[in-house]
Formats: structure tokens, C-alpha cells, sequence
């Protein structure tokens, strides 16, 4: 499981956190960016719960300290069964879908009208264990991905099931962008 949410959150390259310095003499006014993207592990536990994930499972990362990607926010959950099938790993990063699509790992994309999103396949994934959502928002991008646990054997589609929570959870994601 560590090298797949690895090889998931490689979308995108270093990004610059701090701005250029303007001279002392300048009337230019810096707007200060945002320092990190929104938080997928704030979604309140409720949501989490109606969405069908185990609140308990929840997780930043599967590092320890050590995050994921530099470039994302992320968090992850398990669904709650005692023999959990898949686990939902959630992305928030300062991206745009055209980064997400240009990610040779991710294909296949579709726009999901009633939902506002598009729908991808992960391509480094056998048919039929993975799926994911990317919803664009004001800051930037989230994104979600299932995927099925180890040798474990699907016990759903994994498109339905990522439509399902996807779904569920829209309204506790940041706004849709303009």
C-alpha cells in the first residue's frame, strides 16, 4: 500500500512557497499566498462517517512524520469493513486537472456532469482496482483515489464505489471554481 499512495501523490513538480522579494523602493503590495492547500483531513468525522469511510482509519499520511508529496495535502481512510477491500486516499494541492491529466500515471478521464468533477483510471493499476475523482476548486484541485488494498479481491467496482463517496462528500469540499 505505501508504494501506491507513493506513486499516486507524484503528480506535479517542486512548486516555489515563497515569493520574490520586491526592492525597498517598490509600491507594489505582495498578496501573500497561502502557505498550504486545504486539508482533506478536516472534513468533519460525520461526513466521513455517511460517506461510508472508517473514521478511525484516518491518516495524513502512511510515513509517520515524513509526508506523502511535498505538493499535496492528503488523507486517507478505509472502508469499514473488518476485512477492508479498498482505501480512499484525498489530494489538495495548488494544481490545475490539466496537471492531474498530464501525469502519464492517470488516464481516461471523464467528466461526471451531476457531480461536477471528472473520473479517471489509474494507469499503473490492473482494470478493476482503482479509480479516482478530481474535483477543481478555488485554490486549486482535489482529487481522490481508491484503490484496492494488496492481493485483496474487489468486493464492488471501484467506479461505482469512488462515485458513491465522491458523491457523498462534494459539499465538504472547498467551492467549485469559477
Amino acid at each position: 500500500m505505501v508504494g501506491v499512495m507513493v506513486s499516486v501523490a507524484g503528480c506535479g513538480g517542486a512548486t516555489e512557497d515563497a515569493p520574490v522579494a520586491e526592492s525597498a523602493t517598490s509600491s507594489v503590495v505582495a498578496t501573500p499566498l497561502a502557505a498550504k492547500p486545504w486539508d482533506p483531513c478536516t472534513i468533519p468525522d460525520s461526513a466521513v462517517e455517511a460517506a461510508g469511510l472508517d473514521v478511525g482509519s484516518k491518516s495524513a499520511n502512511l510515513f509517520g512524520e515524513a509526508p506523502i508529496s511535498t505538493d499535496w495535502m492528503t488523507c486517507i481512510w478505509t472502508d469499514p469493513d473488518p476485512g477492508s477491500w479498498y482505501f480512499l486516499g484525498m489530494f489538495s494541492g495548488f494544481h490545475s486537472l490539466d496537471d492531474l491529466r498530464g501525469n502519464d500515471r492517470f488516464g481516461q478521464f471523464s467528466k461526471v456532469d451531476d457531480l461536477g468533477g471528472y473520473q479517471f483510471l489509474r494507469a499503473d493499476r490492473p482494470a478493476g482496482r482503482s479509480c479516482g475523482m478530481a474535483f477543481e476548486v478555488e485554490k486549486g484541485l482535489v482529487y481522490f483515489v481508491l484503490d484496492t488494498m494488496g492481493s485483496e479481491e474487489p468486493q464492488g467496482d471501484p467506479c461505482v464505489e469512488i462515485m458513491r463517496i465522491a458523491g457523498s462528500l462534494r459539499s465538504s469540499l472547498p467551492p467549485a471554481a469559477n
